[in-house]
């Protein structure tokens, strides 16, 4: 009984099947490429019973299946976005193994899995792809409330996949509410952190800081504020007021002229 097992194994391990390296792209931009490849290199000694498969996300989502000498099939999620002509290799038992993908999208952001089958053994690995959008829109807004109080709000739109926003003010993390929502396949995001302005330095860097961890993405917003009113604009504004358009002031400069002018009229007019 003991030499048979001991057979047993040693045919598995004659015929195994064993995946050497699995290449997907795992971080990819929307709109970068107009087709990616997923490649699954493996090596068998035993093609009997050959079956290559690729899921995603899990074994519930098939995706392609290739089993020699028959023709590929996309299914799921890559139901007609596969290029199933495309050869990897010339080896009969090899060629078919890889995914071109036309045209990728976000939806396509997930995980994937390669199985090689034979009738005596199997192997698997898995990758994930993130297919990301940089935003399309990012904000900060600075609201001096009259109570004595800095609302300070950040929003972003059009990213994918899901962005984390963060408010700081110099190297301060401020508490913060957030709220997010996807609008047709894209996510938009706000942020906002009140806090008292007496609690601030004088002056402060305002930071709202994005990222979008899945894609290893960073984005920054930069503003500076200040606690005090600037000293420099009310200078400024008084510097103006003799221009500012204020009627009293302008009735000062223009009655001399007017009486000037009536009495040179005046006197003009006795003459005659």
């Amino acid at each position: 009984m003991w030499w048979f097992i001991q057979l047993t194994i040693l045919l598995q391990c004659v015929h195994s099947v064993r995946i050497i390296s699995i290449r997907v792209p795992e971080v990819l931009q929307y709109g970068s490429k107009d087709a990616i490849t997923l490649d699954c290199d493996y090596i068998t000694n035993n093609v009997t019973g050959l079956v290559v498969k690729w899921f995603y996300m899990d074994r519930s989502q098939p995706i392609y299946q290739w089993i020699p000498p028959q023709k590929p099939q996309a299914l799921g999620i890559l139901k007609n976005k596969l290029d199933l002509s495309y050869k990897i290799s010339n080896n009969p038992y090899t060629r078919h193994r890889a995914l071109r993908i036309l045209s990728p999208g976000t939806e396509l952001t997930g995980n994937y899995t390669c199985v090689v089958s034979t009738f005596l053994s199997e192997d698997e690995r898995t990758r994930p792809m993130t297919i990301f959008v940089p935003e399309t829109k990012f904000d900060m807004i600075q609201d001096r409330l009259s109570d004595g109080y800095l609302n300070i709000i950040c929003s972003v739109e059009g990213v994918f996949p899901r962005p984390e926003l963060v408010i700081l003010a110099g190297n301060r993390l401020l508490n913060s509410k957030s709220s997010i929502k996807i609008i047709e396949g894209r996510y938009t995001a706000l942020t906002s952190a009140v806090v008292r302005i007496d609690s601030l330095p004088p002056t402060v860097e305002i930071l709202c800081d994005m990222q979008v961890p899945l894609a290893n993405y960073f984005s920054r917003k930069r503003d500076i504020f200040f606690r005090d009113p600037n000293i420099n604009t009310n200078e400024h504004s008084h510097s103006l007021s003799p221009h500012s358009g204020n009627d009293k002031g302008h009735t000062i400069e223009v009655a001399p002229f007017t009486l000037i002018l009536c009495l040179t009229l005046y006197y003009c007019f006795k003459i005659t």
